[in-house]
């Protein structure tokens, strides 16, 4: 057995698309498809699987700045005060693992979305709006560069650098 992870799926890429590609000849569209949407999704995760953990904690970096500037214009739950703080700790912690990261940005994001609901037809509205389009907006780009390699980007040399 291979060790590491790299060279796994390396072989892995290599048995689908010089062993099982050319066996399927013949082959439903539908099932070739398929065959080759699972290549592209192993090469991705092989390029960048190295990254994730640093891409996973910009993620999180990117939602507690959300959380903590969303906190400066309204008065957000115990809940979320929690996770913002279990976030930080989570960033100063070298053993966390990418679950625990992941984790975290969900319940920040959810946060994030409650807050906006409830902020519909009160004063602070547009100011919140204001602050999650601007940190989103960041967020967004920095999530179309990390997937840019599928190729659907028309013009990928206008995305910003990576900052993760």
């Amino acid at each position: 057995m291979i060790r590491d992870f790299d060279a796994q799926l390396q072989v892995a890429l290599t048995a689908l698309q010089d062993i099982v590609a050319p066996a399927l000849s013949g082959a439903d569209n539908h099932v070739i498809e398929q065959l080759m949407l699972s290549i592209a999704t192993i090469g991705f995760v092989k390029a960048r699987l190295p990254e994730a953990r640093r891409f996973y904690r910009m993620d999180l970096r990117s939602w507690i700045d959300l959380s903590k500037d969303a906190a400066q214009i309204v008065s957000v739950p115990d809940d979320m005060a929690k996770a913002i703080a279990a976030g930080v700790g989570v960033l100063t912690d070298p053993e966390a693992d990418s679950a625990d990261i992941e984790a975290i940005s969900r319940q920040l994001r959810d946060h994030v979305t409650a807050l906006s609901a409830a902020a519909v037809g009160q004063p602070y509205q547009a100011d919140l709006e204001a602050v999650i389009l601007e940190k989103l907006g960041v967020l967004i780009a920095q999530n179309r560069q990390w997937t840019a390699s599928f190729g659907f980007e028309l013009q990928p040399e206008n995305l910003p650098l990576a900052a993760w």
